[in-house]
């Protein structure tokens, strides 16, 4: 049985909410990302750094 307008409007405005959820939940981790980007102890790892710094690029670019 083909589905009704209104049960397409439905299910259109469930994955909206999944994409809206999605997106602020990439921009949280982006924001928690670029703050561990920024903290830099003596201690720290090199290698460290440059994979959180190319997370952080490919987070951004995905939230384009």
């Amino acid at each position: 049985m083909p589905k009704t307008k209104d049960q397409e409007i439905a299910e259109l405005r469930q994955a909206m909410a999944a994409l809206i959820a999605e997106n602020e939940r990439m921009e949280r981790l982006l924001k928690l990302i670029e703050w561990k980007s920024d903290v830099v102890d003596e201690d720290v790892d090199t290698f460290s750094i440059i994979i959180l710094y190319e997370i952080n690029l490919h987070a951004k670019e995905a939230l384009k």
